[in-house]
């Protein structure tokens, strides 16, 4: 089984699926270190999927969107080789914007969150105030809507029609959230 977590910025996306792998005994696989690696090696060769790392506010600050609106080659170079992997692996936890949209396999699940319960959580794992993490997640939010939307032709966090379970994770702590997702996922199978 393949599991597809989706949301925008600490939407929860990271936590729930590291959550989600170990209790299902499946390979978790951060798409946000892919790309860290891709852009370091500057191909999708030798990637080392054996433990990826969860973000923990490198890509706030580090101005790879700013690369990634220059070449529109480093999302296509990601995406497939994502698809390849969706394609030919099994039982993995993938948190990923593009794959729920982009494959037909795998449980596909968005975490929901208001840009402000986003802005608080991205201010305390990014050690940045309350106001720059507004500026920054909204920038980034608003970056990758037009991204996908110019590559692929969708909106992400608007086009929630491909989606399994969407999951407000507004008021919800982390065990909850992280709970809630797994339960969807047992009773999916």
């Amino acid at each position: 089984m393949i599991i597809l977590i989706c949301g925008f910025t600490a939407s929860g996306k990271s936590f729930a699926s590291r959550f989600v792998a170990k209790k299902l005994n499946y390979k978790m696989i951060h798409t946000s270190d892919i790309l860290r690696q891709i852009l370091e090696k500057n191909s999708t060769k030798n990637i080392d999927l054996s433990n990826t790392q969860m973000n923990t506010g490198w890509f706030e600050k580090s101005g790879v969107d700013i690369k990634r609106n220059k070449d529109k080659n480093i999302d296509k170079q990601l995406d497939k080789y994502l698809l390849n992997l969706v394609n030919k692996e099994d039982n993995f936890v993938l948190d990923s914007w593009t794959m729920p949209y982009l494959s037909k396999k795998g449980i596909k699940i968005w975490l929901h969150a208001t840009l402000a319960e986003r802005s608080k959580r991205a201010a305390l794992r990014g050690d940045m105030s309350y106001n720059e993490a507004v500026r920054l997640t909204q920038k980034k939010d608003e970056f990758s809507r037009n991204h996908f939307k110019k590559l692929y032709g969708f909106t992400l966090g608007k086009d929630l029609d491909k989606f399994d379970y969407v999951l407000d994770t507004n008021k919800l702590t982390i065990p909850q959230v992280e709970n809630a997702v797994l339960n969807f996922v047992k009773n999916h199978k």
